[in-house]
């Protein structure tokens, strides 16, 4: 493996969809595709009760039709059915009558699908009669590319060329766009995307992240922005942005309650003066970047060790330019006043250089932790193990919505045959959660609806922790979070360097 010896920077996340065209708004023949003359919709039963029935949809200039049975009544949430009639529009000024009884319901999450519809009355950008067009950013050159591409470029356009990843027949594909690792960079390529795909989704670097989120054109024109879970600075009151994973500051608590069954919670002092209870010594180190958005990382586990009474020293790093000396020595650092237990969440170009310098101190030792989705990439694997060799195996534990790829899915697995990595696998369970989230707004895909039926979502596990945005605030969905650990004595399948992911126990640690 190449390593670059400058700033080695590796994106701090992963969520992206297929690959390559960008499209246009919706073209007049797209008004003819889909229709359901008097389909029922939307039986929305709620929490396990029955809902009414849905509106019988008509065919534009006509009578209203007939409203089929509302199959699988609660399909959007998790609820049952029930019966109900409902009177159709038919798409100009003739109303037709649609009854149908829904199926019961358990109170089980649904799959995501809804009735297919004829996207109507908002923005319909990115939609035609057969396709479905986004646009991802992420950092795909610079110093230091952020992991292999033709791993990103196969795992974005793999999951959508498998039979039935259609909405409603229509087949999606990505614009992609490298936003460099910079946040200026990544605002322009986002504006762009917006104003010709329908949604844009952040693939990684959170000062990329919010740096789009937060865009004018974007943010004024409620363009649908979806990402992994990092900082909510500026983000909490955006009414377009969602995160399909726990944020930053929420995941504190579940780092720390990974610490305490794997025994180094309370692991011995250090020789450095604690930042939260005065005349003790510190037992962790919090090691953050210095931007305003990784203070949401600080503020998480600075709780969640307050809470447990442990006490702790704060650093907060700067990442700009050539930082491999300074990451260096600043490992070293840890490594001579004691450290024993070190949160990290920095770029991950900071975090294998500091684990270097670490090790350069004989007989040193220490678990690093923290949040996700950050550094349980194959990259960070092979070049933490190729620098510290069997010193880090079992000591590095970081958080991810997904279980490693050694948990990989059958589906997965044929998919990509014997080689495959676990950036191929992070964007194939982040794919499969914006499938459903599609299907959630396949009635009417128009981005008013999708904002409004994405806000009411459940997303199963499969394979990734459940995303509720429906009980959660409505735009921050995670519920939880898998544990990983390195392994320096195996590799991934089809790579012949060493260094892996290795899945932590056999559920995930629930936030909620």
């Amino acid at each position: 493996m190449t390593v670059h010896h400058t700033a080695f920077r590796v994106a701090a996340g992963v969520l992206a969809v297929s690959a390559l065209t960008a499209a246009c708004g919706l073209k007049p023949d797209a008004t003819q595709s889909l229709k359901a003359s008097g389909t029922a919709g939307n039986a929305n039963g709620v929490g396990g009760g029955g809902g009414a029935g849905g509106n019988g949809i008509g065919v534009p200039g006509s009578n209203g039709g007939t409203g089929v049975p509302g199959s699988n009544g609660g399909t959007t949430l998790p609820g049952g059915g029930g019966s109900g009639s409902g009177t159709g529009n038919s798409g100009n000024t003739n109303n037709g009558t649609g009854t149908g009884t829904g199926n019961n319901g358990t109170g089980t999450t649904a799959s995501g699908n809804v009735a297919c519809g004829t996207p109507h009355g908002g923005n319909t950008t990115g939609i035609t009669s057969s396709s479905i067009n986004l646009g991802v950013h992420a950092p795909l050159t610079g110093t230091g590319t952020p992991f292999p591409n033709n791993s990103f470029a196969a795992g974005a356009d793999t999951f959508w060329k498998q039979p039935g990843h259609t909405v409603c027949g229509r087949h999606v594909h990505a614009e992609i766009q490298d936003d460099q690792y910079t946040p200026a960079h990544a605002r322009q390529v986002c504006s762009a995307m917006a104003k010709r795909d329908f949604l844009v989704v952040g693939g990684g670097g959170t000062d990329q992240i919010q740096a789009c989120a937060t865009e004018p054109y974007i943010h004024q024109n409620n363009v649908p922005y979806l990402s992994a879970g990092v900082t909510d600075n500026g983000l909490t009151s955006l009414s377009n942005y969602f995160a399909v994973s726990l944020t930053y500051q929420q995941q504190g608590t579940l780092v720390l309650k990974n610490a305490q069954q794997q025994g180094f919670a309370t692991p011995a002092d250090s020789t450095v003066n604690s930042d939260n209870i005065p005349g003790a010594k510190a037992k962790w180190a919090i090691v953050t970047a210095n931007t305003v958005n990784f203070a949401g990382a600080r503020k998480g586990m600075e709780a969640a060790l307050n809470a447990a009474h442990i006490p702790y020293k704060e650093y907060q790093q700067d990442q700009n330019g050539n930082y491999q000396g300074a990451a260096t020595q600043f490992g070293q650092t840890l490594a001579l006043d004691g450290f024993k237990t070190i949160f990290m969440d920095a770029a991950p170009g900071y975090f294998v250089f500091s684990v270097a310098g670490y090790y350069k101190q004989p007989g040193a030792v220490a678990n690093w932790v923290g949040p996700g989705v950050t550094y349980t990439e194959i990259t960070v694997a092979q070049y933490i193990c190729q620098q510290s060799t069997n010193a880090v195996t079992g000591h590095a534990y970081f958080l991810a919505p997904a279980p490693g790829v050694d948990r990989a899915t059958p589906d997965f697995r044929q998919a990509y045959g014997s080689t495959y990595d676990d950036i191929e696998w992070a964007l194939w369970g982040l794919s499969n959660d914006l499938w459903n989230l599609l299907k959630f707004a396949s009635n009417n895909l128009t981005r008013p609806n999708f904002l409004d039926s994405t806000e009411h979502a459940v997303i199963p596990s499969n394979p990734y922790v459940p995303v509720d945005f429906r009980d959660h605030g409505g735009h921050f969905g995670g519920t939880g979070a898998w544990v990983q650990k390195v392994n320096c004595g195996e590799s991934e399948p089809g790579q012949s360097e060493a260094g892996a992911w290795d899945t932590v126990g056999s559920a995930y640690l629930r936030l909620f």
